[in-house]
């Protein structure tokens, strides 16, 4: 995270409004970083951020991700080739997760499985991929296929994107597409949905966006 922003610009007497002035990034995105709300920010805005207080994002890098204490991280490198997270356990919907058949992320344990990374991913440094379980997101994904997943990306409407919530001891991701943004909330749809479910940002740990697919057969 990069909470450490917060100290920094009290440090340097810039407001959250002047500093969303110099930088282009709202006020609120701005407020949402120094809380912690929002745990990957884009790399876009982190550098607009960093550029309008002439320092650079390690500056305001909290230590866990300098140390890159951070289920989303390339982890392997085999001559050429640079193998990615693969996350590959169910989590049923059941009466405390009711969201939907989803996937597990292992917070600080990195992932079960590793995949190579496809190289149209090659620019991100914290892209992963998962599996789409269920039958929510198809005919666009059947069960079983592979999600590749940039979490650097800011969504925009029309985007399929991973909702990550927090869930016991892990992080659940299910997969959806999005109809409406706000700074507090997302709408979300399913391929076969005509009614778009809303989820307030507060209650989800975060939204990546899915950048491509692999149809696999299960």
């Amino acid at each position: 995270m990069y909470t450490k922003l917060y100290q920094v610009r009290r440090n340097m007497s810039v407001t959250q409004g002047e500093l969303a002035e110099l930088s282009r990034v709202s006020q609120s995105q701005i407020s949402k970083i120094e809380q912690g709300l929002t745990k990957t920010p884009s790399h876009d805005k982190l550098i607009r951020i960093a550029e309008a207080l002439g320092i650079t994002i390690a500056d305001f890098m909290d230590e866990q991700v300098q140390t890159g204490q951070t289920p989303f991280k390339a982890f392997n490198q085999v001559g050429s080739a640079v193998f990615i997270p693969f996350y590959q356990e169910k989590q049923v919907m059941n009466q405390n997760f009711a969201h939907g058949d989803g996937f597990v992320v292992r917070s600080q344990q990195g992932a079960p499985t590793q995949i190579k990374k496809p190289s149209f991913l090659e620019y991100s440094a914290e892209a992963y991929a998962a599996t789409n379980y269920g039958q929510a997101m198809e005919p666009r994904y059947k069960q079983g296929d592979t999600l590749f997943v940039d979490p650097t990306l800011d969504p925009i409407i029309g985007d399929d994107v991973v909702l990550l919530f927090e869930y016991a001891d892990k992080l659940i991701g299910i997969f959806r597409e999005v109809t409406e943004l706000a700074d507090d909330y997302v709408m979300v749809r399913t391929p076969t949905m005509n009614n778009p479910i809303k989820f307030h940002r507060a209650d989800l740990h975060n939204i990546h966006v899915v950048v491509g697919s692999q149809r696999n057969r299960m």
